[in-house]
């Protein structure tokens, strides 16, 4: 029986590791899968050490008052890899780099799905990256160079963005399910996938959406929330939430986005936006001594132009935020003109459907060479 050893430790990793597993169940049916994810990767067969949302935080000083947590992870993955035949990490840079050192050590085919940014910060992370993986699928085309030149196998696979089901429901639908006003145009609230995001952010972008409406009463805000976030996170708000992110970013008029994988979900349904973020002072101060790019939104960097406005940590300010939203929100604007041109112009560079499939064959391809 073969053994699959598989990490994600985000939302979004736990959706796309689910959707290889599935396509490797089809080459390996007797396959078997192991590790850390979410409720997405245990409903596809896979047996899960921990919750996803033990796994998921984010920043330097963040990751600090867990590190006993991770360390003890480490030793239990260490055990499991006595009879791993792949070790699959998805995404997860600063937890999966650590456990690709160990199955390399080990002697086990390593495959890195979604890698650490190497083209961003820490000089030297692509050389040690290649090092310690036998493959790596990246699903952006500027990081096929990088990597390769840093002597790694590998492959673009595409955006697993592009194989979500357009099972959409339309604009009357949609408006009458969250009991929304099909006559006013909507202001999309996306404030993060994470509760500590959720705590950064979600205040934040309600005062953006007040100081908005205040000028625009026409405008209705709407927040997206995660699924799997406590509704508790959200209560009181002043503006409708809703759980069906895919169906606010398609409806709506324009977005406030945190930087993320939900800045490229926008660009997908054509939706203008601006992309706001912040995060401790600690975290901040030492990611900007690393980063290595002119650009955080996925959006701009796939451009490499402005194309969405940036709006970072103290320039992430109620006022400022809303200066760039406000323009978006009128059709017959340059603002909102020029943006729907540019992401259409971005879409195409993301490539083609069926990443999971292209990952579970690099899979399968490894797992016969091992052999």
């Amino acid at each position: 029986m073969t053994e699959v050893l598989l990490i994600a430790g985000e939302p979004s990793g736990d959706r796309h590791a689910a959707d290889v597993v599935k396509a490797l169940k089809c080459k390996i049916p007797d396959a078997r899968f192991v590790g850390l994810g979410g409720p997405r990767m245990e409903a596809a067969g896979v047996r899960t050490l921990v919750g996803l949302e033990q796994l998921a935080i984010m920043g330097f000083a963040e990751v600090v008052v867990k590190l006993e947590f991770f360390r003890e992870l480490e030793r239990r993955i260490h055990e499991l890899l006595l009879n791993a035949d792949l070790v699959l990490l998805v995404d997860f840079p600063g937890f999966n780099m650590r456990i690709a050192r160990m199955a390399s050590a080990f002697g086990r085919p390593v495959l890195y799905y979604i890698p650490p940014k190497v083209w961003a910060s820490r000089a030297g992370r692509a050389e040690r990256l290649a090092k310690i993986t036998d493959h790596v699928a990246v699903i952006f085309p500027f990081e096929v160079d990088v990597l390769a030149d840093a002597g790694a196998e590998v492959t673009f696979v595409g955006n697993p963005l592009l194989d979500r089901p357009d099972n959409v429901s339309g604009r009357i639908d949609f408006h009458t399910r969250f009991g929304l006003d099909p006559d006013r145009p909507i202001l999309a609230i996306l404030p993060g996938s994470r509760e500590q995001e959720i705590k950064q952010h979600l205040r934040l972008f309600v005062d953006v959406a007040e100081l908005v409406t205040a000028q625009s009463p026409n405008v209705q805000p709407v927040v997206s929330r995660t699924e799997w976030l406590p509704s508790t996170l959200f209560e009181g708000l002043p503006v409708p939430v809703v759980e069906d992110t895919r169906g606010l970013l398609r409806h709506a008029r324009a977005g406030l986005v945190k930087s993320g994988t939900s800045t490229l979900e926008a660009a997908l349904e054509g939706t203008p936006f601006v992309v706001a973020y912040r995060t401790s002072a600690l975290s901040w101060a030492i990611a900007k001594r690393m980063l290595r790019v002119k650009y955080v939104s996925l959006v701009n960097l796939m451009a490499r132009d402005a194309v969405v406005p940036e709006l970072i940590q103290e320039n992430a300010r109620p006022e400022i935020i809303a200066q760039h939203l406000i323009p978006l929100l009128d059709q017959t604007s340059p603002e909102y003109r020029g943006q729907i041109d540019e992401l259409a112009r971005i879409v195409p560079l993301l490539g083609l459907p069926g990443a999971a499939d292209r990952v579970a064959n690099l899979a399968v391809s490894l797992l016969g060479s091992k052999k």
